[in-house]
């Protein structure tokens, strides 16, 4: 073949032929024959002499061509090369080669045929590629192009360039995407990227991660959409953070999700902030949390609230007589004998009159001797003759006072059993017979 045909070997003309005397091949400077050259040929061409090729070249190079660049040929070209290639050439590059490119071709690059991109091509795209991004065109990624964005990718973009992205964008971020931001990152985001995250798709460690500051600016409905685990996973410190609107706005669901080591390092301004529906709603688990500092703590609408009947005896040991008193009659009355028995005397003596007429069999039965002798006339002489006083223990008779004996009413008196004079003392025995006779 005539080394003066345009199709001679990679189609390189010799200065000879065109009588410019330099002796060295260089590409034709006509954009019509670039067409007719093959893929594989343009994929063997070295930098330089891919470099060497007019803008108007570029720009002849067909879809099939532009498929078979690599990274090394693209990012030997100059911006003004760049720019000439079209939307259809710029879509056909390889994922591979794009993922090669440099920071510079990247910029280089137009608003337009960046946002031109397929998605295969975004995910293809490094860290540092992502960031040569401008910020108007990373904010015109399209939502496909935005959800190409794979976990590794995010996590791999400095804090500004997440906080580049429009709230949209953020919005609109896959579960997996979100689950690539780090804490690094999900601490950086500002109000407005934050209040665009969707807070549901954070994985259960992101949620506790968060410092108390972005937990703290969290809007109310973000709050509200958390997960039982994620709930769960929280700190006390973070929980510390949600406002009252927040913690009152949380579901019984969310409520239940906090765990006993959660609700046990809670300060009493939470508790109390808490409704009396979230507070009659906790488990027994999360009960059986509270200490005695945030159960005396409660205030008298929350107390109320609270399901005794979920107390561990230990915990109403440490109930102080103001609390005690504080008990309506319903939470008296669902005391059980376990819990009664560890009442304090003065615990005992701080329930009313009619709270102590209204003690069942079993709940006078949790009486103990050391409460028996403690108790004031005014109390005892309340028990019941049906329920209170027959209810008593033989072990809890030994307590017992003439000046007690004497407060009763003869049918009070008449209630005793015989097991229970058995075990009376000789005086309280006597002032019973001289009441009874």
């Amino acid at each position: 073949m005539d080394k003066c045909d345009p199709l001679h070997s990679a189609i390189l003309i010799h200065s000879s032929c065109r009588g410019d005397g330099a002796g060295l091949p260089e590409w034709v400077e006509e954009m019509s024959v670039i067409p007719f050259i093959s893929a594989e040929k343009i994929a063997g061409l070295s930098t330089a002499t891919f470099s060497s090729l007019k803008t108007t070249s570029i720009a002849a190079l067909a879809t099939t061509q532009a498929a078979v660049l690599h990274a090394d040929q693209i990012n030997a070209l100059t911006s003004t090369a760049l720019q000439y290639m079209a939307m259809t050439q710029i879509q056909s590059i390889s994922s591979t080669a794009m993922s090669g490119l440099l920071a510079a071709q990247i910029q280089a690059f137009t608003d337009t045929q960046i946002g031109e991109l397929a998605a295969t091509q975004v995910s293809a795209l490094t860290g540092d590629e992502i960031g040569a991004l401008s910020t108007t065109e990373l904010q015109n990624l399209s939502t496909t192009q935005a959800n190409a964005l794979t976990a590794d990718q995010i996590g791999s973009l400095s804090t500004a360039v997440i906080n580049n992205l429009t709230t949209t964008q953020v919005a609109a971020l896959a579960a997996t995407q979100v689950q690539g931001l780090t804490t690094t990152q999900l601490n950086a985001l500002s109000n407005d990227h934050l209040g665009a995250l969707n807070v549901t798709k954070l994985a259960t460690g992101q949620a506790a991660g968060l410092s108390t500051t972005v937990i703290g600016d969290l809007t109310t409905a973000q709050v509200a959409a958390l997960a039982a685990t994620q709930v769960a996973a929280l700190t006390a410190s973070q929980i510390e953070q949600l406002t009252t609107a927040e913690l009152q706005n949380l579901s019984t669901t969310q409520v239940n999700a906090i765990t006993m080591s959660q609700i046990g390092t809670l300060s009493t301004t939470v508790l109390n902030n808490l409704t009396t529906t979230q507070v009659a709603a906790l488990t027994t688990t999360q009960v059986q949390g509270l200490y005695w500092s945030q159960l005396n703590a409660l205030s008298l609408t929350n107390l109320d609230a609270l399901d005794v009947t979920r107390l561990l005896p230990v915990q109403v040991l440490g109930l102080n007589t103001t609390t005690i008193m504080n008990l309506t009659e319903a939470q008296v009355g669902a005391l059980s004998a376990a819990e009664i028995s560890v009442l304090t005397v003065a615990g005992v003596n701080s329930l009313t009159t009619t709270e102590i007429a209204a003690l069942t069999t079993t709940q006078a039965g949790g009486f103990t001797s050391v409460q028996i002798a403690g108790m004031t006339t005014t109390n005892f002489s309340a028990l019941s003759s049906t329920s209170g006083i027959p209810g008593l223990s033989t072990s809890a008779i030994p307590g017992l006072t003439t000046d007690q004996i004497n407060s009763l009413t003869t049918t009070q008196g008449n209630a005793f059993l015989e097991t229970q004079i058995s075990a009376m003392s000789i005086d309280v025995a006597s002032a019973l017979a001289a009441l009874i006779q």
